[in-house]
């Protein structure tokens, strides 16, 4: 009797053993599935943001070419049209193709009053976001590192240098009437210009050839301690 008692208690033990055992692995189980879930939705808003970074890219050769989103009608206010954010005479192509060519060449004399030294920093938004070449050293940093992207970055952006403050980006569809339908909690994504004529890139000083570097940036819908999720994408352009 005295032995049977004893193995009793011996199975006793190692059920304990085995529930405990069970339990560590379930538990492991979860978390690994929980991490494995985030892993996914970190993977989803990061390639929700590169798209909506590609789409301000493209946003912006519009914008510099002065066209609507839909290709066909140009964001400007004329006798037969209405933007809702019209650029200032002299700053985009006014009419399309006949006025495109001639428009951007390093010669005319409009140019140099398309893009600011400081980004239209404190200015109507009609003429913000476009820079210099010289923009840069102004800043005391790249334009884009000193920028205002609106994503709640900590610490805050801001540029040194001479203008000493966060400079101004442009959101999606300002200037092309462009709809975002993005998911709930995802804001627009917003890009800057920088011009620069051949001769500022040390390419023949004769050329007449105007090139654009922009700069977008996508977001998704995460929020965390330094700012909201986000992609950074360049692309260099040239209308001519």
């Amino acid at each position: 009797m005295k032995q049977q008692h004893l193995q009793q208690g011996f199975v006793l033990v190692t059920s304990l053993i085995f529930l405990i055992v069970l339990s560590l692995l379930g538990v492991m189980a979860l978390r690994g599935t929980l991490f494995g879930e985030r892993m996914t939705a970190n993977s989803q808003d990061l390639f929700s943001a590169r798209e909506f970074a590609e789409l301000a890219l493209r946003d912006a050769e519009r914008d510099i070419l002065g066209l609507r989103f839909d290709g066909t009608t140009y964001c400007r206010t004329t006798s037969t049209t209405v933007c809702a954010t019209a650029r200032p005479e002299n700053t985009r192509p006014k009419e399309g193709a006949n006025d495109e060519a001639p428009f951007w060449l390093a010669s005319s004399p409009e140019i140099d009053d398309v893009a600011l030294e400081n980004g239209g920093l404190n200015a109507d938004v009609s003429v913000q976001g476009v820079y210099t070449a010289g923009s840069a050293a102004a800043c005391g940093m790249p334009v884009w590192s000193g920028a205002d992207w609106q994503d709640n970055a900590n610490p805050a952006r801001s540029c040194a240098g001479t203008i000493g403050a966060a400079v101004p980006t442009i959101a999606y569809g300002t200037f092309t009437d462009a709809p975002f339908n993005g998911p709930n909690g995802t804001v627009r994504p917003r890009y800057i210009i920088e011009m620069f004529k051949a001769d500022e890139l040390n390419i023949s000083p004769s050329s007449n050839k105007i090139f654009f570097r922009i700069t977008a940036v996508g977001f998704g819908r995460t929020q965390g301690v330094a700012g909201r999720t986000s992609v950074t994408l360049q692309s260099v352009f040239s209308p001519n």
